[in-house]
């Protein structure tokens, strides 16, 4: 996480904004298949998965694509990360109310890993249109989704928030829903000192290293 500010909006609520990124390091891209539209329009998910002999498996998931009209006009996996803020107490706690992603080989992170591509295999338009009933959305191995500070929904409201020191913590794939080698780096903190409408870094932090190796 990095760019941590404080806007307010015109009716005076402040929120805390902060640029996160999705790093895939795994063994094999990240894929999901949106396909079969349910009752409330969203669409079903499969995680499609590349066998040793190159061929793609897909295993379903609990997730789902919904499209939404926030000005990106396009299909969102729903609740891919979570982000939340909370005391060192844990007795105040705030979440934020950003719920699609469309992720996509945005920025390369480390593109000497095993299997990186050396430029972008998915892109951002492959988030599809509202008259796709089905879409694939992935993130390449060595590969990374930015969402910036200033995309919508990318804030936590702070109003009536007591001054002190927080953590917040986004945390990829919460539920469980991906197959991944490892589940031990999908959340990274860092700990703020929030007075206000200011926000300065405590301590930045740093995604786990336990798949690392």
């Amino acid at each position: 996480m990095r760019r941590f500010s404080i806007d307010t909006t015109v009716t005076g609520h402040p929120r805390l904004r902060f640029t996160t990124v999705l790093i895939n390091i795994g063994a094999g891209p990240m894929v999901a298949y949106g396909h079969s539209p349910v009752g409330n329009g969203d669409l079903l998910v499969d995680q499609q998965i590349a066998t040793s002999g190159g061929a793609l498996m897909s295993i379903p998931s609990g997730f789902h694509m919904y499209f939404a009209g926030d000005g990106h006009h396009h299909w969102h996996l729903r609740d891919l990360e979570t982000y939340q803020l909370q005391n060192s107490a844990a007795t105040l706690k705030r979440i934020s109310d950003k719920h699609g992603f469309c992720f996509f080989d945005d920025v390369g992170f480390n593109l000497t890993l095993p299997g990186a591509p050396q430029s972008p295999v998915h892109q951002k338009a492959d988030c599809g249109t509202a008259a796709d009933t089905s879409v694939t959305m992935g993130i390449s191995v060595g590969w990374s989704d930015r969402y910036d500070a200033k995309l919508p929904d990318q804030y936590i409201d702070i109003s009536d928030l007591p001054a002190g020191e927080y953590t917040l913590t986004a945390t990829a794939d919460a539920q469980g829903y991906l197959q991944e080698r490892c589940e031990g780096n999908n959340s990274t903190t860092a700990i703020l000192q929030i007075t206000g409408t200011t926000v300065s870094v405590v301590d930045r932090g740093k995604a786990s290293e336990a798949c690392a190796a």
